[in-house]
């Protein structure tokens, strides 16, 4: 209620707003009572402040909070941004940079970080969040306008990573890596952006990003231009200090064993850390949708004070999937330290002793986001005991060299889903339909990726109800469509990873989710045989799948078992449904032809248990 009250200071805020805010549409009967309770806790507690600090007082319509000059951040956060803006628009880029500096620097973490909003709480934070990223924007604008590129690139790669929609942010980083000599990186940029936005929005970038792309590809933007010469002596450049942390999720939830496992392995120990022979990797491991890359960021971000000599962040797999190239990810992890691009050698190997040469002086956290093979992330590897390295992968990735700590996810609890479904659909929403959003956790085995898709469902229409999703998940026919909304990023990431299994384990999951589940072993060595496959292979195949979370082994009174996880066997039998006449290479994503043998049909399978 204080926060409403502050945001609309000096004006008055109608009751009806205030119960609106407490309760949505659902007040008790005591609602303007209760109100008035609350009221006088907020002027007790200004009271016993400042003797001339703000006060509330009561309006014939409302409630109105008196405040003084000087008394509310958010205004001079305001008057800073306007100061900056006209700067800006006079030519004098150097004093609107500082006033966006100094007006960036009031913010201590979201609007209202700790406050339970509702409706007219949360517009107010969006309206606020909108109104630092402008000052953001704009504060790059003028640091741009200063001639200042190079320094940019490690906080604009950042930034875009967690604004993958937001073409200005994009359009900056592009021009700033074109103008440092970075061509390279401002196409990788212009590529991130338009997969996102098609993939999300069904939207290309706009006239002016793509007149930007095709001036990068021209090669007709001007180079930095800065007052001073830049120094090219090596023992004068500036230490970069790269940061590149995505933000901590506003929706994490749980995980806690887990995260304290990731920091425990992964901060030093005083003395002994020095003693350490060898570099600490922790590696984060699970399926698809378990929440690899969220939880590791928010691990990192408690380790980062551990680790001033910087944090750097790799994704090592494009959007559509393929695997970045180990020169690439080395080039972008030392352009982000600050070496100039027309200085790094062209082999891998020399691009990876360059690296460990340059982190071995210093403390620093590396974290490499879904990286598909131990060889993808050997060459980015410090070899210094006072680094470490955060990496998430579905794979164990066994034979990595240093002091390597595993940390397996699995699907949430049950509180936790229904608590992550509040997070995103409103908490007093879920918690009236509490046994509803717990069977609907169940149903995705808790999976964050799902939960969150829920949620974001229920988040875009008020008028749905738990169980309106619930109705339609009990099917299995529609638990796959219920998780999609506007956008299908999500679901897309699950094929794409299925993608990148060899054919032979392709083949093989998508005859496992044909059957059903869970499928004892004697009935997969028989549907094997049935639809042409060799066993022989069944031992490294099945091991092949477990070690990438694409199987799961349980052990029952006939043998083993094995169980598809929901999202993959949801995905791969809807692609299987779509054509009844294709190949099983085919169906598994392979490249079939005519003579492939047909998989034997459903019914059969169904019945090679009985």
């Amino acid at each position: 209620m204080l926060s409403l009250l502050l945001v609309h200071a000096n004006q008055v805020v109608p009751l009806e707003s205030l119960v609106e805010e407490l309760w949505d549409d659902t007040p008790p009967k005591l609602a303007r009572k209760t109100v008035q309770t609350y009221i006088y806790h907020i002027r007790k507690a200004l009271r016993e402040g400042a003797g001339d600090g703000p006060w509330v007082r009561t309006e014939p319509r409302g409630y109105r909070i008196r405040v003084g000059t000087g008394q509310l951040d958010l205004w001079r956060f305001q008057e800073l941004c306007s100061r900056g803006r006209a700067a800006l628009s006079e030519g004098r880029p150097g004093l609107a940079s500082d006033a966006f500096r100094e007006a960036l620097a009031l913010w201590r973490g979201p609007a209202f970080s700790g406050t339970a909003a509702g409706a007219l709480l949360s517009a107010q934070q969006a309206r606020l969040e909108d109104l630092r990223m402008a000052a953001l924007e704009q504060r790059i604008e003028a640091d741009m306008e200063l001639g200042i590129h190079r320094e940019l690139l490690s906080e604009l790669k950042g930034l875009t990573l967690a604004h993958p929609l937001n073409e200005v942010l994009a359009g900056r980083l592009m021009r700033a890596a074109a103008r440092s000599g970075h061509r390279q990186v401002a196409l990788d940029a212009y590529q991130r952006l338009r997969a996102a936005m098609v993939g999300e929005l069904g939207l290309e970038p706009s006239a002016e990003v793509r007149d930007l792309q095709r001036d990068v590809l021209e090669d007709v933007l001007l180079p930095e231009r800065r007052t001073a010469a830049a120094p090219t002596d090596e023992t004068v450049r500036p230490v970069v200090v790269p940061a590149e942390l995505p933000p901590r999720s506003a929706d994490f939830i749980g995980r806690t064993r887990q995260v304290a496992a990731i920091t425990a392995a992964g901060r030093p120990s005083g003395a002994a850390a020095s003693a350490l022979p060898a570099v600490r990797v922790v590696v984060v491991t699970g399926g698809v949708g378990t929440g690899k890359t969220v939880t590791a960021v928010e691990a990192s971000h408690q380790l980062r004070g551990h680790y001033p000599g910087g944090q750097l962040f790799a994704t090592l797999h494009r959007p559509d999937g393929t695997p970045v190239a180990g020169r690439d990810a080395l080039t972008s992890l030392l352009l982000s330290s600050g070496h100039p691009d027309g200085q790094l050698p062209s082999a891998v190997e020399d691009l990876a002793r360059l690296f460990r040469s340059w982190t071995s002086e210093r403390r620093m956290l590396v974290v490499l986001d879904d990286a598909g093979s131990p060889g993808q992330v050997i060459p980015l590897l410090p070899s210094s005991p006072d680094c470490a390295v955060v990496v998430t992968s579905r794979w164990r990735l066994e034979g990595l060299p240093g002091a390597v700590t595993r940390v397996e996810l699995k699907g949430m609890s049950e509180d936790e889903g229904v608590a992550l479904l509040g997070s995103a659909a409103g908490a007093r929403r879920v918690a009236r339909e509490r046994p509803q959003a717990a069977e609907l956790v169940r149903l995705y085995d808790g999976l964050p990726l799902a939960v969150r898709a829920l949620g974001e469902r229920l988040a875009a229409r008020t008028d749905l109800l738990v169980r309106d999703l619930l109705c339609r998940a009990r099917d299995d026919g529609q638990r796959l469509a219920v998780l999609r909304g506007p956008q299908h990023d999500s679901l897309r990431r699950v094929g794409t990873a299925h993608q990148r299994l060899p054919a032979a384990e392709r083949e093989l999951l998508s005859l496992l989710c044909r059957l059903p589940r869970p499928v004892r072993e004697r009935e997969l060595l028989r549907a094997m045989e049935l639809s042409g496959r060799r066993t022989g292979e069944f031992d490294r195949l099945v091991e092949s799948l477990v070690a990438s979370h694409s199987v799961e082994i349980t052990e029952c009174r006939e043998g083993l078992a094995f169980t598809v996880p929901v999202l993959s066997r949801l995905v791969l039998s809807e692609r299987v449904r779509v054509d009844r006449r294709a190949s099983p290479r085919e169906v598994a994503g392979g490249s079939g032809g005519a003579g492939d043998r047909n998989p034997p049909d459903p019914a059969v399978l169904a019945g090679i248990g009985t």
